[in-house]
């Protein structure tokens, strides 16, 4: 407003302060899935929304100890993005392995054709699977 700057120059300055530090643009977003590992291996996850099997309920006060090895299956698909957050994990934890499995990998044309599948809005029912 009270510079001398081109909208340009003032434009391309915003950008490289955000992105300033950051190794790749592309994999600065974090994945949903990297919130709830941060948070299971703190031990702050709800029981009710995320039940376990395995080692005995916390007493009292107390904090319920990290898992040593978590098995994660999402029906749907995981993203490369996903898997590469795992991967990282398990290097940057050595005591935890995290094993990421499910329905199948996607990429961003088999996260559209699943979008295109989805019943439209009007209440229609899904298209069947196209024939591989």
């Amino acid at each position: 407003l009270f510079s001398n700057k081109t909208w340009l120059a003032a434009t391309k300055k915003s950008l490289q302060r955000n992105i300033k530090g950051v190794q790749n643009v592309y994999t600065q977003h974090s994945p949903y899935l990297a919130q709830t590992l941060d948070a299971l291996l703190k031990g702050t996850l709800t029981e009710t929304q995320y039940p376990h099997l395995g080692s005995e309920p916390p007493t009292a006060g107390a904090k319920r100890r990290a898992p040593v090895e978590v098995i994660v299956f999402m029906v749907g698909g995981v993203t490369y993005e996903e898997s590469r957050y795992v991967s990282e994990m398990n290097t940057a934890n050595p005591g935890v392995r995290v094993l990421l499995g499910g329905t199948t990998i996607h990429n961003s044309a088999s996260f559209l054709e699943e979008v295109k599948r989805l019943p439209s809005a009007g209440g229609g029912a899904a298209a069947p699977p196209a024939a591989a």
